[in-house]
């Protein structure tokens, strides 16, 4: 039998999972449901499971904030459960982390456990793979790749393949070098989380610039900037100083 906890914010999440371990794996015993980060801690503490399933996303903190708090202390496999495919996966993947997207599927789920049964009896840790993958979300870098979601999966895009990033409404435009566009239904702010804070800047509310891929900076009629695609992006006022010290040219 493999003690386990499962960790989410969502009643209804936590229960449907707990249904699904006792039908697709027997030999798992759910030893308690945590529904907050804080909570999730107090319990992995006091139960010391060989196994948690926790939730990426929840209210009090997301999953990789609560792992860390608990840093070297974790001994469990941690499988990462998600519905926001898009983003923190992005970490998980390039770590080998395991994760089970939602609405979990049953099989995937019954394969999951496997794999936590056989890093068990391997007597594998993954505290340096998880320690890696928290670091990738607080500091992307340029040689990763994006996984970036579209209808029939998903395109791995490089930051350095991004000319610029414009918001419209709830969605966003991600416009790479190829001339190709990218809509994705997340705001602005939440791309930005994604991306090497050494290769972006933010220049205006709606846009997100490449800083490599500018082709011009322009005072006539307004600042803005020309694109290497030719495209012409407006600066916003507050932004100015920023950019210019990040792009190298003294503020005037």
């Amino acid at each position: 039998m493999i003690s386990v906890i499962i960790i989410d914010d969502e009643a209804h999440c936590a229960n449907a999972l707990s249904n699904d371990l006792r039908m697709y794996c027997p030999d798992v015993n759910i030893l308690c449901i945590a529904h907050s980060g804080l909570d999730g801690i107090r319990k992995i503490r006091e139960h010391s499971p060989q196994a948690i399933f926790l939730d990426i996303e929840m209210q009090d903190m997301n999953g990789f904030e609560m792992l860390e708090i608990l840093g070297t202390y974790l001994r469990a496999k941690v499988i990462f459960t998600t519905a926001y495919a898009q983003f923190a996966v992005r970490a998980l993947r390039i770590n080998a982390l395991d994760y089970l997207l939602k609405p979990i599927d049953g099989q995937e789920l019954l394969q999951a456990v496997k794999r936590v049964h056989s890093s068990i009896e391997a007597e594998e840790n993954n505290i340096q793979q998880i320690q890696q993958a928290i670091a990738n979300l607080k500091f992307p870098t340029e040689e990763q790749k994006l996984a970036l979601p579209n209808r029939s999966g998903y395109d791995f895009i490089s930051p350095t393949e991004i000319l610029y990033c414009k918001a419209d409404g709830a969605y966003t435009e991600i416009h790479l070098t190829e001339g190709k566009t990218i809509l994705l239904s997340k705001s602005l702010g939440e791309i930005e989380t994604l991306l090497p804070g050494s290769l972006f800047v933010r220049i205006h509310h709606s846009y997100t610039i490449n800083i490599n891929q500018i082709s011009q900076f322009k005072k006539s009629e307004g600042t803005f900037l020309v694109m290497a695609n030719g495209h012409q992006l407006g600066i916003a006022r507050s932004k100015k100083d920023h950019l210019l010290k990040r792009i190298g040219l003294m503020a005037k």
